[in-house]
């Protein structure tokens, strides 16, 4: 495969298993066939199986090896896009502000930081329909001259930020769907009535193998705005 990283390999693995070329229950090769096959190192190797492992593709019996997990029956694949998730044409995009703030405990252990570390605070508002739909709170681990805080000021949604970066097979992305009525902040930035229910999807973003936080974020919408979906292959 040449030049190959522990990310190509998890690829490769993860085609197999969602083309039907390793089903539920196949034993995986064995580690010294894998390292020759892709001609990595056992630790490239291991780093790449650990990856399978946490995301529910295969799982490992200590002395006998590597199995395909079987699927999950209730797990859905589900589609989110701060801006292609809003069933509105986004017309302006406001920049509230960008702040180095000390974190709060939450952050710290969103972003596993100390309170000694400072954090980078970005926040926006975007406009559909002649009105405040959304309001979005990034938040970065602060690296001196980190160029990435430009391109989260600039570009409306972390998917261009990713494609001009060519992070889009580095980093691995979780949601968490809630309802929650506004507050005081979300009154003032989307115009909305006191304790009015809003959707909050927080959004955590690590490295591919899920060692390094990139950033933790939270877009407060609208709930007659955003649409979401999701798939599942039964």
């Amino acid at each position: 495969m040449g030049n190959v990283i522990y990310i190509d390999i998890v690829n490769d693995i993860k085609s197999q298993i969602q083309n039907g070329l390793l089903g539920p229950g196949d034993v995986i090769l064995p580690e010294y066939e894998l390292s020759e096959k892709y001609g990595v190192s056992r630790t490239t190797l291991r780093k790449s199986l650990a990856l399978l492992v946490s995301e529910g593709y295969i799982y490992t019996i200590p002395g006998k090896g590597n199995y395909v997990c079987r699927p999950a029956r209730k797990k859905y694949q589900l589609d989110f896009d701060e801006v292609e998730s809003l069933n509105l044409e986004l017309e302006d995009i406001h920049l509230i502000d960008v702040k180095v703030i000390e974190p709060r405990k939450q952050l710290m252990d969103k972003l596993k930081i100390s309170h000694q570390d400072k954090v980078i605070r970005v926040r926006k508002v975007f406009q559909a329909g002649g009105r405040k739909v959304e309001f979005v709170v990034i938040y970065l681990p602060y690296e001196k001259g980190s160029p990435i805080v430009e391109d989260v000021i600039n570009f409306a949604n972390f998917y261009n930020v990713m494609e001009k970066r060519n992070m889009h097979f580095q980093v691995t992305k979780s949601l968490n769907i809630q309802v929650v009525q506004a507050n005081k902040t979300l009154e003032e930035f989307l115009d909305v009535d006191p304790e009015e229910s809003l959707f909050l999807v927080s959004q955590e973003i690590f490295s591919a193998d899920k060692t390094k936080p990139i950033s933790y974020n939270e877009f407060y919408i609208r709930t007659d705005v955003i649409q979401l979906n999701g798939e599942t292959d039964l």
